[in-house]
């Protein structure tokens, strides 16, 4: 009996302890925890500029990009004809965009005929035939400049896109076939470029 006793007593005993143990540790957290600062603060954060041209039109207006055809001595200035070539160029400026930037041009020539096609792009005058993927599609990046501005008008980029119209198996009579005002649609994107 005498250790049933013993046994009630030491755990009165031991739930007392523990009670102690748990006001101790809720009146010392307590006591510490009472000195607390509590700061809120704002800071600016700068977004880069991004300001895209493509032959004088924003390319965040939504409005289609317009390009002449070159001259040439058989036929008139901004017309095309069977049996010539030339070139067409567009003019991107990137002036006071802070981001690395990648554009791509998409051609849907269908329109015009099965014998017009693109032939090579050159970038800046720089005498490298590049090849136009399947497709008649272009695309390349601009770099971010050293410079801590980002890019300048002195960073533009000048494509010139470079056309061919074989020669035309048949006679086209002028009366009949419609080769007036064709289209060459272009999607021109310029984009922030990603890491």
């Amino acid at each position: 009996m005498a250790t049933r006793k013993y046994r009630s007593k030491k755990k009165i005993k031991n739930f007392f302890i523990f009670y102690t143990f748990l006001c101790i540790l809720f009146v010392a957290s307590y006591t510490l925890s009472r000195y607390v600062e509590v700061e809120q603060g704002t800071s600016s954060i700068d977004i880069a500029k991004f300001n895209v041209s493509v032959n004088d039109i924003n390319v965040s207006d939504g409005i289609p990009v317009q390009f002449n055809f070159s001259e040439s001595s058989t036929f008139l200035n901004e017309k095309v004809a069977p049996n010539n070539s030339g070139y067409f160029e567009f003019i991107i400026n990137p002036d006071q965009t802070e981001v690395s930037l990648e554009y791509e041009f998409l051609f849907n020539i269908d329109d015009i005929d099965k014998d017009f096609k693109l032939a090579y792009y050159e970038i800046n005058d720089d005498d490298i035939q590049h090849e136009i993927s399947d497709g008649n599609y272009i695309e390349n990046v601009l770099p971010l400049p050293s410079n801590e501005k980002g890019f300048t008008a002195a960073d533009q980029v000048n494509i010139k896109v470079y056309w061919s119209w074989d020669p035309v198996e048949d006679f086209i009579n002028p009366n009949t076939d419609n080769y007036e005002n064709k289209n060459i649609n272009v999607i021109a994107t310029v984009k922030q470029k990603i890491n």
